[in-house]
């Protein structure tokens, strides 16, 4: 996959993480979760929006290098995160997916 995929799939990704995050189906899995869970899926969204908009802002170009050395890790870690969100209902395997994919984000630009 090339550094351009890579990053059109990562963002992908975590526009539907978002979208499915926000949705009316995500509200009631999170119904039945612990509090923790309810709190992390709570960072995590905010991480996600972060993470969305420092991609959208950056230029390819500028972060280029930082994708390659991520490659292997990001392919893996988003995934995974799309197969978690074929099933929502299990909460903490979507907020799993969500972090991992954010972290990696995070190596490549910095998040606010």
């Amino acid at each position: 996959m090339t550094p351009s995929d890579l990053y059109s799939a990562t963002l992908a990704v975590l526009t539907s993480v978002r979208t499915t995050m926000l949705s009316p189906e995500w509200q009631a899995a999170l119904a039945s979760a612990s509090q923790d869970q309810r709190i992390a899926a709570s960072r995590e969204l905010i991480q996600v929006q972060q993470a969305i908009l420092a991609l959208s802002n950056a230029s390819l170009s500028d972060i280029v290098e930082e994708i390659q050395q991520n490659q292997e890790d990001l392919s893996q870690a988003t995934g995974d995160l799309t197969k978690a969100l074929n099933d929502i209902k299990k909460v903490q395997n979507v907020i799993d997916g969500v972090s991992k994919v954010v972290g990696l984000v995070g190596k490549i630009l910095p998040l606010l």
